[in-house]
């Protein structure tokens, strides 16, 4: 058959798996490449080289290396927003030892590999208005987990009913500013430190609202 190979078939993959071979190996370059050496320092051609993809297969999956960012974005804060999520679900388990859970999950997922933090909390800032955008999007989307859980603990009593979704964005900007505090220090704290600080600013949030503050009249 020689040269009248089908294109349903090239060495034993077809065409769909071909595509998303390449689209995982860009994705996987640009997480080498983006958290090493930065977004704004990388180019398509260092990208196509690193993951062995053409330029025209680059741009048949992706429109520019902003497109490439922000699928790689995307799937970091889905993966990152589904690990909470469980945590903060699991059964049986005290509100003390959700939130413990829910931030080692979310410590685990974002900096035993320091790349996804890296890609998270440094390289999106400033690239564009879009990417902006985007990145709002993500922290008030893991703010909207974080207030479901607190919404659910009003529903057992365990808090009392008001409005969470305010505190629910400072908490998370909070601990993202801490991440990027922690990437940018020339010696940081240990991972223990930082989750442990995290872990007693959420616990001081849900114990504060457990006893609200009255405000003068």
């Amino acid at each position: 058959m020689g040269l009248l190979m089908t294109a349903r078939s090239y060495a034993g993959l077809g065409k769909e798996e071909r595509i998303a071979q390449r689209r995982h190996r860009l994705m996987d370059s640009a997480l080498v490449l983006f958290s090493e050496q930065g977004y704004a320092k990388t180019n398509i051609e260092q990208l196509c080289n690193h993951s062995k993809v053409t330029a025209r297969h680059f741009y048949e999956l992706f429109s520019s290396k902003e497109d490439l960012l922000l699928a790689l974005y995307q799937d970091i804060i889905a993966q990152l927003s589904q690990a909470v999520s469980t945590a903060v679900s699991a059964p049986n388990q005290s509100v003390d030892k959700q939130v413990v859970t829910a931030v080692q999950a979310l410590v685990a997922h974002y900096l035993e590999d320091q790349r996804l933090a890296r890609i998270g909390v440094l390289e999106v800032v400033g690239v564009s208005d879009r990417m902006e955008q985007v990145r709002r999007a993500a922290i008030h989307g893991i703010a909207r987990v974080i207030e479901s859980y607190l919404n659910a603990l009003c529903q057992q009593a365990a808090l009392p009913a008001r409005n969470y979704e305010l505190a629910s964005i400072a908490l998370v900007g909070g601990i993202n500013e801490l991440m990027a505090d922690w990437l940018t220090r020339d010696a940081p704290y240990s991972l223990n430190t930082l989750t442990d600080e995290i872990t007693y600013l959420v616990l001081a949030m849900v114990r504060g609202a457990q006893h609200p503050l009255r405000t003068a009249t």
